[in-house]
C-alpha cells in the first residue's frame, strides 16, 4: 500500500470525474462567465463594496448596519445568502452569495434590488 492509499469509492469518483472531464470544464467556464457577471452587477448598487474573487463565491459589504436586515429580506423572497456580519470585525455587514447558474443568479439580482431599496 502506498502511504497516502485512497478508498475505492474516491477512486471511483476521480475515474467518473475523468471521464466526464468536457463537463465539469464546462462548468468551470460558466461560473467564471456568471461570477464576473455578479461582481459587475453588484458594483452597480449604491454603498456596497464588492471583492474580488476567483472562487466560486462573491463577498460583497453592505452599506454599514444593513446587512442583516438585507439578508433577512433576501430570506423571505426565498434566496438564501451567508450572512458573514458579526462572524469577525473584518466581516462587520457582509454578505457571500455563491455563484450559480445565469437564472438563479438573475432571481438573485432581482431579490437584491427589493432587499437593498426597501
Amino acid at each position: 500500500r502506498l502511504p497516502y492509499n485512497i478508498n475505492s469509492l474516491t477512486q471511483a469518483s476521480a475515474r467518473f470525474a475523468l471521464l466526464h472531464r468536457s463537463w465539469f470544464e464546462q462548468q468551470a467556464v460558466t461560473i467564471c462567465t456568471e461570477r464576473t457577471r455578479l461582481l459587475t452587477e453588484l458594483k452597480k448598487f449604491s454603498g456596497f463594496i464588492v471583492y474580488p474573487s476567483a472562487s466560486n463565491f462573491v463577498l460583497f459589504r453592505t452599506p454599514e448596519g444593513l446587512a442583516n436586515a438585507i439578508f433577512e429580506s433576501l430570506l423571505q423572497q426565498r434566496v438564501l445568502v451567508k450572512n458573514l456580519d458579526g462572524q469577525h470585525h473584518r466581516l462587520n455587514d457582509c454578505l457571500r452569495v455563491t455563484v450559480s447558474t445565469r437564472a438563479e443568479n438573475e432571481l438573485f439580482l432581482e431579490a437584491l434590488s427589493i432587499a437593498a431599496y426597501r
